[in-house]
């Protein structure tokens, strides 16, 4: 109902999955006005640049005056949204607003999100009261904590959301629909929310390091950390003063992450410099 009320106006890019069979008879339910996409399935078609995609769907937006643009992913199980000015939001980004509508929307105890995600999540969590459990990077990792029975909401960094014990995994479809229902319960729209995460920055570089020498630099990292705020969860993460940093190896190439994120944007490079270089 409140969706109905709301009466958006959206551009849908199915990009050529199964979802577009579907999806159409559910938004003329909720009384929105439906602008799609790559509306119809077909598995022998390449993929298309997701880039180029993004970026035709945002001028569509902003040309049409769209409410937001979604483009799920041709599995059907992560979106990628574009504000009402065209600008496409970054997964770290649209991460801090569907976590901050969950929790002004539903009472809420615990939340799960990877290791890589934004300090923000703690912000947010804290005007609610709400405990944050940081996890692996990964799909696995995300259904086995939506398991546990405490856990109400697990988001991802990829644009993969859990938001119903119904289904343990992300479903693209229902993320779009969990989110114009928050946004309309709300009273807010994407471009407004996106403005309040503007001050998080992050800085990412990849470090090479040969395979023989990934033991000694983690013995060193687990030395180096001793004592701080730290999380020992896909590598390390650890707290610098305001900021954070993350560094983990990677699993299947010879180098390590090196990731920083800080409301000083300067000050977050000079932390991956600093590690980089040790």
């Amino acid at each position: 109902e409140a969706i109905a009320r709301r009466r958006f106006k959206l551009v849908i890019d199915f990009s050529h999955g199964g979802a577009s069979e579907i999806f159409g008879g559910i938004f003329s339910a909720l009384n929105a006005e439906l602008i799609s996409l790559n509306a119809y399935p077909d598995p022998n078609l390449p993929l298309a640049s997701s880039e180029k995609a993004l970026d035709t769907m945002a001028s569509i937006v902003r040309s049409l005056r769209a409410d937001l643009g979604i483009q799920l992913a041709s599995n059907g199980e992560k979106i990628t949204v574009v504000d009402r000015t065209g600008q496409v939001l970054s997964d770290q980004t649209l991460l801090l607003i569907v976590t901050s509508l969950f929790l002004s929307t539903y009472q809420t105890r615990k939340i799960a999100v990877p290791v890589i995600a934004s300090m923000g999540i703690e912000r947010i969590a804290e005007q609610f009261g709400v405990q944050v459990v940081r996890v692996r990077a990964d799909h696995m990792a995300m259904m086995e904590a939506f398991k546990q029975g405490d856990i109400d909401f697990v988001g991802g960094t990829r644009g993969g959301f859990m938001l119903s014990k119904f289904q343990l995994g992300a479903d693209g479809m229902f993320a779009t629909i969990k989110l114009l229902e928050m946004l309309a319960r709300q009273i807010t729209d994407i471009a407004e929310l996106s403005s309040e995460f503007e001050g998080f920055h992050r800085v990412t570089e990849q470090v090479p390091c040969s395979w023989n020498k990934k033991g000694q630099v983690m013995r060193l990292l687990m030395e180096h950390t001793e004592g701080k705020n730290r999380q020992l969860v896909d590598g390390a993460r650890f707290q610098e003063d305001s900021s954070w940093v993350w560094i983990a190896p990677d699993r299947t190439a010879a180098y390590f992450t090196v990731a920083a994120e800080s409301e000083d944007k300067k000050l977050a490079e000079s932390l991956v410099a600093k590690y980089r270089d040790q």
